[in-house]
C-alpha cells in the first residue's frame, strides 16, 4: 500500500485520460464499481451558494410571442429552436458583449481509480472571432478527498492548462510540463463542444440540424445536432416543452465523441447542465453546475460560486504562468 504522500505524488504526475470541458477539467479513468455509480446517481442537487440574480430574461409567455414573430416563424425548425435558445441565454448581441472576457471560479470533483480528487477551479477566457480560437486557461488546485477527511497537511496539486490561440501549454506546481496529446485534444474540445458553441453557431458558420423530440426525465426536449466548419459534431438536448406546457429553452445536455489516440475507439462524453440556484449575470443565463460522464461513468463535476463577465484579464495569463 502506498502512503498518502506517495499516492499524492503518483496522482500529481497527472496520469490523466484527458483534460477537457467547460468546462477544462482533468479526466482520469473512472471507478467501475456499481456502488460508485449508484452514489453519483443518488447525490442531491444542493447548490453551494445562492447569489443574487442580476438582470431579467424572457419568460415562457414572452418566448411564445417570440415564436410567432416572422423572424423566427419562417426559419427552419433547427434554427428557430437555436434562436429561441439564444434569447433565453440573453440574446446574441448581449452574449457577445458580456462574455467577451470571462472569469469563473468554483469547486471541482474528479473521479480517479485511487479515489476522488477535489479542489478549486478557475477558468478564464477571452473571446475571439470563432469559438475554437478563444483564448482559454484553467487553473486547478486539487487534493485527494481522503486527505481532506483525515485532516492531512499534504500539499495540493496545482495544475494549469491553457490555449494561447495556437497551441496548448501546461504547468504543474509552477513548472512547465508538456501536455499529453490526448489531454490537448480533450482540453480543446470544450471550445467547440460546450453549450456556448450552440449559442455562437451563426458566428462560427456552424450548421444546426433538427433530430427529433425526446422525453428526458419527464422533460420534453428537442434534439439538435451542431456541426462546425471543421466537421466536429455535438448533439444538444433543449427543453422545448409542449404547446400545453411550454419549455424553458435551456440546454440540458450536450453529447459528443472524441478519439484520444490513433487506433483507439472514440470516447463518448455527455455533459448535464444544472440551473439551480438560478443565476443571471449581466443579463445572461449561467448553468451553475456541470456534470460530465465518459462512456456512461461519472468523471467530473464543476460547481460555480463566483462568476465575472466583462472581466479585466491580462493577455499574458494565456501565454505564461502569470496569475
Amino acid at each position: 500500500m502506498f502512503s498518502l504522500l506517495e499516492r499524492l505524488r503518483r496522482l500529481s504526475t497527472i496520469r490523466v485520460a484527458a483534460v477537457c470541458l467547460l468546462a477544462g477539467l482533468l479526466l482520469v479513468p473512472a471507478p467501475t464499481s456499481a456502488a460508485r455509480q449508484d452514489q453519483e446517481k443518488k447525490k442531491p442537487d444542493v447548490p453551494a451558494v445562492t447569489p443574487k440574480d442580476e438582470g431579467k430574461l424572457p419568460t415562457a409567455k414572452e418566448l411564445e410571442k417570440d415564436k410567432a414573430k416572422p423572424t423566427v416563424a419562417k426559419l427552419p425548425q433547427a434554427e428557430a429552436t437555436a434562436e429561441l435558445t439564444l434569447l433565453v441565454y440573453g440574446g446574441r448581441k448581449n452574449l457577445e458583449t458580456a462574455r467577451a472576457a470571462i472569469q469563473e471560479e468554483g469547486t471541482i470533483r474528479l473521479a480517479t481509480d485511487q479515489g476522488d480528487l477535489t479542489g478549486l477551479y478557475k477558468l478564464r477566457s477571452a473571446r475571439k472571432e470563432k469559438s475554437w480560437l478563444d483564448l482559454l486557461r484553467v487553473d486547478l488546485e486539487l487534493t485527494p478527498s481522503d486527505a481532506v477527511s483525515r485532516g492531512s497537511s499534504v500539499p495540493a496539486i496545482k495544475y494549469i492548462i491553457a490555449f494561447n490561440g495556437a497551441t496548448v501549454w501546461s504547468a504543474q506546481n509552477n513548472q512547465y510540463v508538456n501536455p499529453r496529446p490526448d489531454a490537448e485534444v480533450a482540453f480543446r474540445a470544450q471550445l467547440s463542444h460546450e453549450y456556448g458553441a450552440l449559442l455562437r453557431y451563426k458566428e462560427d458558420g456552424s450548421k444546426v440540424e433538427y433530430i427529433g423530440h425526446e422525453t428526458v426525465v419527464g422533460v420534453e426536449t428537442t434534439t439538435l445536432d451542431l456541426t462546425t466548419a471543421n466537421g466536429e459534431k455535438t448533439r444538444y438536448w433543449i427543453s422545448t416543452g409542449t404547446p400545453k406546457k411550454p419549455g424553458t429553452y435551456r440546454i440540458l445536455h450536450a453529447e459528443y465523441e472524441l478519439q484520444l489516440g490513433e487506433g483507439k475507439p472514440p470516447n463518448k462524453y455527455r455533459i448535464a447542465y444544472y440551473y439551480t440556484p438560478y443565476r443571471v449575470v449581466q443579463n445572461t443565463l449561467v448553468p451553475v453546475r456541470r456534470v460530465m460522464t465518459q462512456n456512461g461513468k461519472f468523471v467530473q463535476e464543476i460547481t460555480l460560486t463566483n462568476i465575472t463577465y466583462s472581466a479585466k484579464l491580462d493577455p499574458e495569463i494565456f501565454l505564461h504562468l502569470e496569475q
